[in-house]
């Protein structure tokens, strides 16, 4: 398996909708895992392959008793749940409360999440920042994405969190997973965003990537992560760009078999219930 975190460095940029997008647009089997110790975005937002509330205690909260033991990536999967369509989602905790069960579990986690097999993990970490509990699981990701608005205070936050991402990855003398940082904008606005953003990092001397820009869509991120509201998305342009994308990571940052060009991209798992 591959381990692609997702994170936000400040505010609220759309890291969220952007993993759920990726995850439905992966080339490989994928699992969604919502790792924020905030508190799940999915459990308000979505429901199960049945078209019933998914389980507030099935996930993550569920998760903690057996993270005490060994973790394995079947035990994993025996606390998930399906959307429609059929992606698989670990939902995250109900409130931030329940993150003190995971404290000493982070890295075990994030070990068992990377370990090899046939499925990748999209792993959703929310707001990420030095001291962060989640911190434990970047020694073990493949790839960590930074998602951000194009304004430049935000790339500035960005850029700082990207040094501290890279050194937390690096820690122990490892090479450290490669960081990227997706940038949220109107599509019209795709080249000047993606510019501005390696403007600002090559500024501050980060060996960080831009990855792509993903299509400000307000509309397409409601139908998407609130499934209750039905409508086609598979041809707006938030999912073209995420769609774009996932098809170029695996070249730009060496993931291999991950990459969409070798094997043809989905169509998006929430297309048929959208329908």
């Amino acid at each position: 398996m591959s381990l692609i975190i997702v994170a936000s460095a400040k505010g609220s940029p759309g890291a969220s909708t952007t993993a759920l997008a990726m995850a439905s647009q992966w080339p490989r089997q994928s699992l969604l895992a919502e790792l924020d110790p905030l508190g799940s975005d999915l459990l308000y937002r979505q429901v199960d392959e049945s078209g019933m509330d998914l389980n507030p205690n099935k996930g993550m909260f569920s998760l903690a008793l057996p993270a005490r033991g060994v973790l394995t990536p079947d035990v994993v999967r025996e606390h998930t749940q399906r959307l429609p369509g059929g992606l698989e989602v670990l939902v995250g905790l109900t409130k931030p409360e329940q993150g003190a069960g995971w404290s000493e579990h982070w890295d075990k986690l994030g070990r068992c999440l990377a370990a090899p097999g046939t499925t990748d993990i999209i792993a959703d970490i929310g707001r990420y920042h030095p001291g962060a509990p989640t911190a434990a699981l970047l020694r073990h990701a493949s790839l960590v994405l930074l998602v951000s608005r194009a304004a430049p205070e935000d790339l500035a936050h960005v850029r700082s969190r990207a040094a501290n991402v890279i050194a937390q990855t690096s820690s122990g003398g490892r090479g450290g997973a490669p960081v990227g940082v997706l940038v949220v904008a109107p599509l019209r606005q795709q080249a000047k965003a993606s510019d501005m953003a390696a403007t600002v990092l090559a500024q501050g001397g980060v060996p960080a990537q831009v990855a792509g820009v993903v299509a400000h869509d307000a509309d397409a991120a409601e139908r998407l992560t609130r499934l209750r509201s039905a409508g086609r998305i598979h041809k707006t342009q938030l999912m073209s760009s995420v769609r774009h994308i996932v098809s170029n990571l695996g070249g730009r940052f060496g993931l291999g078999q991950n990459s969409a060009s070798a094997v043809p991209a989905p169509a998006t798992s929430m297309e048929g219930a959208a329908r």
